[in-house]
């Protein structure tokens, strides 16, 4: 695939990342100007589409582009094969540490740095907007483009969306989740499901109004992030696949709610982290207010981004104990009951 991609390279090592759900590989390759180390992505899951996944090295080459936000250097990629997995590309490697799982081991200086950068690079991203639609973004005849599929419809009204998105989170959280072959209790918030739906139906039609919707990065969590261990300056933001159509308003909710960690943080220093990534975020946004309409849209989109990980429990935590799993499930508990 290297070589399909640069035919004047040659492959000296190949490593496998070990985790994720797509073929990920650190490749060192020899080029005509000198040794370089590479990173090589495949689309392997088959829970992603074609289209969104051909999206992502043009995702990168767009944000490199446009904005400061930092992201790899796109070398190259091929979306039709008849033998290798497709879409794949290949990019450059990026120092910094990966603290998925482990930002204990962060210093509270550098948590903060994450926050800070995180409020600074979803605004310069929210001002390439607006866009006529919400949705998920794809190609489309070789384009970035809104998707109108029937897997990924394209929505007037991002409530619409929101609305419809959620009946089909809902109806999967009944059954165990969205990975449901990896759940060992397919009904641990199936009671939940009645009344989650009941609130969601009568809160959404009358929240205000939202912001045009714009460029979404919907995955902006450490597991996506490489950064300096020292400082927390964010080297890279990963993982584009999740990239949307969408008010500001809601990818400022689901960056906090991946982003944010109470189970690990008081209560007042969960404020401090969510305080400093707003303040940075409306330091570069200067038009942009939390104001009272903004804060309420917020609070329930939260919610509608609890349920996403609640149906992705088994899949998220499923080298966690059953104890852990449980101690997972007893916290999304206690913050749905805040709304129900």
């Amino acid at each position: 695939m290297v070589q399909l991609l640069q035919p004047s390279w040659s492959v000296e090592a190949v490593t496998r990342a070990a985790n994720g759900t797509d073929f990920v590989a650190s490749v060192d390759v020899q080029t005509p100007d000198g040794p370089i180390t590479t990173v090589l992505k495949a689309t392997t899951a088959d829970h992603v589409s074609s289209e969104t996944a051909l999206a992502e090295p043009c995702i990168l080459e767009f944000i490199g582009r446009e904005t400061s936000i930092p992201v790899p250097t796109v070398f190259g990629y091929g979306d039709d094969h008849d033998e290798y997995p497709t879409p794949f590309y290949l990019m450059s490697h990026v120092e910094g540490e990966n603290y998925e799982g482990r930002i204990r081991d962060l210093p509270k200086t550098a948590r903060m740095e994450i926050f800070r950068e995180a409020g600074q690079n979803l605004a310069e991203l929210h001002t390439l907007g607006p866009l006529p639609k919400s949705g998920r973004i794809g190609v489309v005849d070789g384009e970035l483009a809104i998707l109108d599929t029937d897997e990924f419809p394209s929505y007037e009204s991002f409530h619409g969306r929101l609305l419809a998105s959620y009946e089909d989170n809902l109806d999967s959280l009944a059954s165990g989740g969205h990975f449901v072959d990896l759940a060992d209790d397919k009904t641990r918030f199936a009671d939940l499901v009645p009344p989650l739906r009941q609130y969601l139906q009568e809160t959404i039609p009358e929240l205000p109004t939202p912001e045009s919707s714009t460029y979404s990065h919907e995955d902006y969590r450490y597991g996506n992030l490489l950064v300096e261990p020292t400082t927390g300056r964010t080297q890279a933001v990963l993982d584009w696949g999740i990239f949307s159509s969408a008010p500001p308003a809601y990818n400022l909710a689901n960056t906090e709610s991946l982003l944010l960690t109470p189970d690990v943080d008081s209560s007042e220093r969960t404020n401090e982290l969510r305080q400093t990534l707003r303040r940075s975020y409306a330091e570069r946004r200067p038009e942009w207010s939390f104001d009272d309409a903004t804060l309420k849209q917020m609070e329930v989109y939260r919610l509608t981004c609890r349920i996403d990980a609640m149906a992705c429990l088994p899949l998220w935590h499923q080298d966690a104990t059953p104890s852990e799993r449980d101690e997972r499930a007893a916290e999304h508990r206690d913050f749905v009951h805040q709304y129900l």
